[in-house]
């Protein structure tokens, strides 16, 4: 990028009839020196109320005016007049500054455009137990974002963070990553659950053998819940044998309220189905399956105020304020 390249608009706004017809580009800095000119007919009283020198102002108006391709002030007297060419950028110079003006104040007050808005990850537990209330009160205190939540598994999830198509996503941990980086929110234990005529109900507990002989409702292989199962039984020398592979935890549940067969699920996702008896938890002897749920973003990302909102409301809820405020500074 050249030098002051980001601070430069095109100069269509003029109009045809002046110039050479060709595309120019106008630096916004050279534009603040001729408002300030005009205004004050002099370009040392200019330059004193921008705080920069006479000759800083007088090159830049030089170079405005050289990449316009035409005079925009008569200097034949000490009190500097608009050419007609001046006077006529002076009304789309006014106007140009009004809108960084307005720009500048709707960024600070946080307000946002109707229309724009910005897309998160989560997978569905999270969706469903775990945001409901803070989405409900960011869409009251942000009624004019336009919040897209992209609900999928975890894998899927990291894919759309590293092609920067999510701005964070709430997933199931852990997660190694060198582009990544997570915090814990929510640790979630995943009983082992049978359907109530099951014949392990009853049972103080079981033994992990005992479950490789039952039909598996597991998550699909390349899933963090799945990967946490697959390890625990590794360590005794086992390998669970699955009947299916699901990405749903809620038809998972299902399946074994039918009694189709067994499964590990999120305590998030069977909680209701246990207090109502339509599913039964049994302990495993010597065996705990666990998972983390937590916030995951691509790292050195920039979050502006309405994402920062809902992350921040995030972790406070989770009891994890600190630590993201710590990693933000970091």
């Amino acid at each position: 990028m050249g030098k002051r390249e980001g601070d430069r608009i095109g100069a269509g706004f003029l109009g045809g009839g002046i110039g050479n017809g060709v595309a120019h580009t106008v630096n916004l800095q050279h534009l603040r020196y001729f408002l300030a000119v005009a205004q004050k007919g002099s370009f040392t009283q200019a330059a004193r109320d921008l705080h920069v020198t006479q000759p800083t102002v007088s090159n830049g108006i030089s170079e405005l005016e050289q990449s316009l391709g035409v005079k925009l002030f008569n200097r034949s007297s000490r009190h500097v007049e608009l050419t007609m060419e001046g006077r006529g950028l002076v009304q789309y110079a006014m106007q140009v500054q009004d809108l960084l003006e307005e720009a500048e104040q709707r960024i600070r007050r946080r307000d946002v455009l109707p229309g724009e808005g910005f897309q998160f990850g989560a997978i569905d537990a999270a969706v469903i137990y775990l945001l409901p209330d803070l989405l409900k009160r960011y869409m009251r205190d942000f009624p004019e974002v336009e919040l897209k939540t992209q609900v999928a598994p975890s894998r899927y999830l990291v894919d759309d963070l590293l092609m920067n198509r999510s701005e964070f996503a709430v997933i199931s941990l852990p997660l190694v990553h060198p582009k990544v980086e997570t915090i814990a929110l929510y640790s979630d234990a995943m009983p082992l659950v049978v359907g109530a005529e099951h014949r392990f109900t009853g049972r103080r507990f079981v033994r992990l053998q005992e479950v490789v002989e039952e039909p598996l409702i597991l998550f699909h292989a390349d899933s963090v819940s799945r990967k946490i199962v697959d390890e625990r039984f590794a360590e005794v020398g086992l390998a669970p044998g699955v009947v299916m592979e699901m990405s749903s935890p809620e038809a998972m549940r299902e399946l074994v309220e039918a009694g189709v067969g067994i499964s590990f699920l999120p305590q998030l996702v069977v909680q209701e189905a246990l207090d109502g008896q339509t599913l039964k938890a049994v302990r495993v002897r010597g065996v705990e399956f666990r998972r983390e749920i937590g916030v995951a973003w691509r790292k050195g990302r920039y979050f502006g105020p309405a994402i920062r909102y809902l992350l921040d409301a995030i972790f406070e809820k989770y009891g994890k304020g600190e630590e993201w405020r710590v990693d933000q500074e970091g």
